[in-house]
Order: C-alpha cells, then sequence, then structure tokens
C-alpha cells in the first residue's frame, strides 16, 4: 500500500515548530510495509489543505494527516474534511462527553470554544484523544483509508500506535520489518559509518541510516523478513553486530536516553550521584531528573558559576583558581570532590567550561570545557573541544559529563 502525509500547521512552514510528525508516522507506515510516497506540509489555510488532500486522496491508499484539529479559529482541518467528502459536521455525544470530562478531571468547567471539537463529520469514527481534547477521525471513500490526527506529537503518536496500527493490520498489512537502533556519543558520524558500512553491506535485507545531533549519532537498522519473527531475529543479529564493531562508544541499543542508561546503572550499583556544574547552569541536572524514579540515586547538585560560590560551597581552592583558572582540569576536579564531598554522595560530576560566544582567549577558547567524575576509589577527568553555538556546547558538555560517569560507572576500581 501507498501513503502520504500531511502535517497542517504554518508554524512548521515559518520555522517556529519542528515537524517531528513526518518522520514518525513514516516509521511506523515502514514497518508495516507500506510506502511513504509523498509527504506534505501545509499552512493552515483551507484552500491550501484542500488542495493537497484531494490529490493525495487520488494518488493514495493511505492518507494520514496531523494538525488542525483545536478548537480555535486557525484550526481548519476538519472543516476541510467535511466539505471535501462532502459530509455534514454532526455533533457526537461520546466525544462531547470525553472533552467534557478532560476537562472536569481538571477541576475546570468546559469553556464554549471546545465544544467544536465534538463536532466530527458524518460517517467518521472518532479516535479518542486519552492525553488531549482534539479526538482523531478515521474515514473511508472509494477504498482510501484517511486518518485525520492531532499535531501534538504525544497525542498523535499514542492514537498511531493504539488505534492506526491495530487497525491497518486487521486491513492486511504485516510487520515483516524491524527497526533496531544503536546509540552512541563522543565519536564523529564519519568514523561510524566508516566502521559499520562495510558490514552493511553484507547484512541480508537490512537498510542502514545514520541519525547524527549535537549529543551523538544514532545508528538505525532496518531489517526486513518473510515473516515477522524472521525480522526480529535479523534485527537483532544485525544491532549485535553493530554494537559489537563500535565498541564501548556504544551506550544502548534502544530508545534509552544516556541518562537513563547511567540511573540504571548507579541503581543496579546502589550508588548515589550529585553534579557541579558551571558553563552548563543546571542542564546535567535537569537531563538527570527527566528521569522517573531518578530520586532513588540523584542527590542534587550545585551551580556555581562564579568564583567564589565554587570556593564557598564546594571548597575549591583560592590557589587553584588563581594558578590554573576556573576553566581548568584542576578545578573541575576539585568541584566534584567537593560536591561528593559535602553531599556524602557515592559519585560527584563537575562541569567548568566557556560556552561563548563570548569569553574565549587563545588559550582557552570558546567550547573548551573540563569535566571530572570523582568517586571513593578513583576519579577521571576529561578536556573537550566542543565547536557550536552557546546552547549546543552547553549540551554537548552535558552529554559528555554523563558518558565519563557511565564509563566510571563500568569501571569503578579505575583501572
Amino acid at each position: 500500500m501507498n501513503a502520504e502525509i500531511i502535517t497542517i500547521g504554518r508554524e512548521l512552514l515559518d520555522g517556529s515548530l519542528v515537524d517531528t510528525n513526518t518522520a514518525y508516522v513514516g516509521s511506523r507506515l515502514r514497518v508495516l510495509g507500506a510506502t511513504v510516497t509523498r509527504s506534505t506540509s501545509v499552512p493552515d489555510d483551507p484552500r491550501a489543505i484542500e488542495e493537497v488532500l484531494a490529490r493525495a486522496m487520488n494518488s493514495a491508499d493511505i492518507v494520514i494527516t496531523t494538525g488542525g484539529l483545536g478548537p480555535t479559529s486557525d484550526d481548519r482541518t476538519k472543516h476541510v474534511v467535511a466539505r471535501l467528502l462532502d459530509r455534514q459536521l454532526v455533533l457526537d455525544e461520546e466525544v462531547l462527553a470525553s472533552v467534557r470530562s478532560h476537562f472536569e478531571s481538571q477541576g475546570l468547567a468546559m469553556p464554549e470554544i471546545n465544544l467544536s471539537q465534538a463536532m466530527i463529520p458524518e460517517g467518521a469514527r472518532a479516535i479518542d484523544n486519552a492525553l488531549g481534547t482534539a479526538p482523531g477521525l478515521l474515514l473511508e471513500r472509494g477504498g482510501v483509508i484517511l486518518f485525520v490526527l492531532p499535531g501534538v506529537p504525544v497525542e498523535m503518536k499514542r492514537m498511531v500506535e493504539t488505534y492506526v496500527i491495530p487497525f491497518l493490520e486487521g486491513r492486511g498489512l504485516k510487520r515483516l520489518a524491524e527497526e533496531r537502533l544503536v546509540r552512541t556519543t563522543g565519536v564523529p558520524e564519519s568514523e561510524v559509518a566508516e566502521l559499520v558500512d562495510p558490514v552493511a553491506k553484507r547484512l541480508a535485507r537490512t537498510d542502514v541510516a545514520y541519525l547524527a545531533s549535537a549529543t551523538g549519532v544514532d545508528v538505525l537498522l532496518i531489517c526486513r523478513g518473510e515473516s515477522a519473527a524472521q525480522a526480529r531475529r535479523t534485527a537483532d543479529r544485525a544491532a549485535e553486530r553493530v554494537a559489537e564493531l563500535l565498541g564501548d562508544a556504544v551506550y544502548a541499543t534502544g530508545e534509552d536516553s544516556l541518562e537513563q542508561v547511567v540511573g540504571y546503572l548507579l541503581s543496579m550499583a546502589g550508588k548515589s550521584l550529585a553534579v557541579a556544574e558551571s558553563c552548563t547552569g543546571g542542564r546535567l541536572g535537569w537531563r538527570l531528573t527527566r528521569v522517573s524514579g531518578s530520586s532513588e540515586y540523584f542527590v542534587g547538585g550545585v551551580i556555581s558559576y562564579s568564583n567564589e560560590l565554587k570556593k564557598k560551597l564546594l571548597g575549591v581552592k583560592t590557589g587553584t583558581l588563581r594558578k590554573h583558572g576556573a576553566v581548568s582540569a584542576e578545578v573541575a576536579e576539585e568541584m566534584a570532590d567537593g560536591v561528593r564531598a559535602r553531599t556524602k554522595a557515592d559519585y560527584g560530576v563537575a562541569i567548568t567550561g566557556t560556552a561563548g560566544p563570548g569569553g574565549g582567549t587563545p588559550e582557552k577558547p570558546v567550547g573548551l570545557v573540563h569535566i571530572a567524575v570523582s568517586w571513593e576509589r578513583g576519579s577521571r577527568g576529561e578536556r573537550y573541544q566542543f565547536r557550536g553555538g552557546r546552547d549546543t556546547v552547553r549540551e554537548r558538555a552535558a552529554q559528555a559529563a554523563l558518558d565519563l560517569l557511565r564509563r566510571a560507572l563500568m569501571n569503578p576500581r579505575g583501572t
């Protein structure tokens, strides 16, 4: 089956919002064996929506739209669909009850404007939205299956997993492909590809994609088989082989983030962690606490931007600051030791650097970051020179700190 994806919203075209919906929907259709022949982003303009939707309905077997289902005046998708398919909008009492319940569960009365979300095209099937107020819609015309989904990614993904995929499987699409993600950090994309490409060419029924970001390179393996079981076996073998090639640069084979991996290692070891941050301004602590249950191992942290706070809160010596400067391996080590001692955590991690765009010198240029990990049996420190703007340097520094901690946790004796 051929499929088209249409994402709706002016914010997708003017740079206000990055379209992640197309990539997600495309990847889910791919594993079902559907071929995405076209993806299009259009503004909240009825004529533009109708033009691209009419074309898709005439050329694809499956059409999936995201966006334009809210209660405000710029949410026009449902009206366009009704007009294009020559159907009236009718009140769905079950949808209305669901929307009203969503507000009541928060102790709020439903605004009158949200009544419009219970109006759906005649003959459409409403798809329950457990995470928001806008229901999705399923319509069919002339053998074409049309899914109209919300643009909010978390709401859309929930509907795809709980409704769209099961529905399409019921229509004969079979899961004959499996995907595996091998996640790496600290190694450039070119080096990852140089190691993987020669082997990937010999992997049967497997396509490889390299997904590079500021925090690392993910290797996406798309493996096919004559059956779902065969595809799973092929994917497992391919992921294992790629992980062997990339060695300790691999921190996960799956969707887990580096902070989740670090949290798992701390939990398994029964160890606690505290952090001391300068140039990252709390970014490391934020990432650690994104993980549910992180309170079991994360004690807390200190954001010591000034030298005075480095001395007062972390015990960094005046002489060390005077001799080496705040951005130095020596200060990073004393920060890590200090936060560990003062919080009585098992591990201390510290970051100090120059995120830019100003503040660099020939000896200590913008992007220079020193990171240290301290624990009872040893310590590790690394010097990094990151490229990119201020936010990129901060994100890469937090990632490098997590990775340095991961390596320390995997080798606690420091050998």
